[in-house]
């Protein structure tokens, strides 16, 4: 392959967050990229974004710049036409990847779109009060129904896509995100109780990780949390991440349900937002892990969890089975004694919930899957 003009161009807009999302998953791409096919592959960025230093020996092709605006989302759509005629000019013959939803009047010859998921279908409320929003994201379905291969996370999300936003099934592929490399890699004792030091946590206790918008289902596990605890006594439950302040149209009531349900500050913890490299250590620090979410694409959470050996338990809905396969693990996240009995059982002994992580879910699996089905569009 040429390395002046490389086959395969990535829209980084994302990575200006590159540890929550789409984010995330681009970061994680690119470092994959990085370590497989370096020479092959360029990255393009709008104008000024920061790009994370973990990919800036790549190459970063930066749009020209324009006067920013102050709307987000029209911030976005000019971005996102400014990118794609950028590169139809530039690299019309080069496969261009978007990790994620993206609308455009230019369409490159060999567009694939990373489609995570249409949850916004099944919970309108993630489409805010706006027409615009809303008009948007039809446009970004309309632009991967032409994609030349659309990318989702998992066989649930495939069916959704296919019967709800009408993407013809040949042109969808299912890639599972994977789990980064550090979840893998064994970790010294001492880093472990170095965290539960700094946090203030107990040798044993049980975690909840991965938001608090409202489909996460956080009410229910307290419900549930609550009920088992009345029963017999349980290790802590830790509620990582930013607590929203109040309850809102797309956010858990959390601090109103702790409230009302008296769960004390020795049986509910809020160590607030943990560093993304600090996450390995806190899997490694629970008992076990819940996550009682109703509707996920993948459900990255439980294979972190799965990949340092930390028992799970997750709820039985949407992808949620494909990510954690031994049936013991799963509950009905609409039935709260489902969940109270497996928690029973946990606070006896949590390694009934151990659970194998599979081996799509890893970079080595991921990373050829995924240049085997770019490479068919080039």
């Amino acid at each position: 392959m040429s390395k002046k003009l490389p086959w395969l161009i990535i829209n980084g807009s994302a990575l200006a967050h590159p540890f929550v999302g789409q984010g995330a998953y681009t970061l994680r791409l690119v470092q994959a990229l990085q370590r497989r096919v370096p020479e092959e592959f360029a990255i393009v960025v709008p104008h000024g974004n920061m790009v994370p230093s973990q990919v800036r020996h790549t190459a970063v092709l930066e749009l020209p710049r324009f006067t920013g605006l102050k709307h987000d989302l029209t911030q976005e759509i000019l971005t996102n036409n400014r990118m794609t005629r950028f590169v139809c000019r530039n690299f019309p013959e080069a496969v261009f990847h978007s990790p994620g939803p993206i609308a455009s009047r230019y369409r490159p010859h060999r567009a694939v779109v990373t489609l995570h998921d249409c949850i916004y279908r099944s919970f309108p409320n993630y489409l805010g009060r706006f027409l615009i929003r809303r008009i948007y994201m039809r446009a970004t379905e309309r632009f991967a129904t032409k994609a030349s291969l659309v990318l989702t996370d998992s066989v649930f999300s495939k069916d959704q896509l296919v019967h709800k936003v009408g993407i013809d099934a040949d042109r969808v592929e299912v890639l599972y995100p994977w789990v980064s490399n550090e979840f893998l890699t064994p970790m010294p004792d001492e880093e472990i109780s170095a965290l539960r030091t700094r946090l203030g946590l107990p040798e044993r206790f049980w975690l909840y990780l991965g938001g608090y918008d409202y489909r996460k289902n956080i009410e229910f596990l307290l419900e549930a949390y609550a009920k088992a605890a009345s029963a017999r006594s349980l290790p802590p439950l830790v509620l990582a991440g930013a607590i929203p302040a109040s309850h809102s149209r797309v956010t858990c009531d959390v601090l109103g349900t702790l409230k009302r349900l008296q769960l004390s500050e020795t049986q509910i913890r809020l160590p607030g937002l943990i560093p993304v490299d600090e996450l390995p250590a806190l899997y490694r620090s629970a008992s076990l892990l819940i996550y009682p979410s109703l509707m996920e694409g993948f459900g990255l959470p439980p294979a972190e969890a799965m990949a340092v050996g930390t028992a799970v338990l997750a709820s039985n809905a949407s992808s949620i089975p494909e990510v954690v396969q031994k049936t013991e693990c799963l509950f009905d996240p609409a039935d709260e004694e489902s969940l109270v009995e497996k928690l029973l059982a946990a606070a006896k002994d949590e390694t009934m919930f151990s659970a194998s992580l599979s081996p799509a879910f890893t970079e080595s699996y991921g990373i050829d899957r995924y240049l085997q089905l770019i490479r068919k569009v080039a």
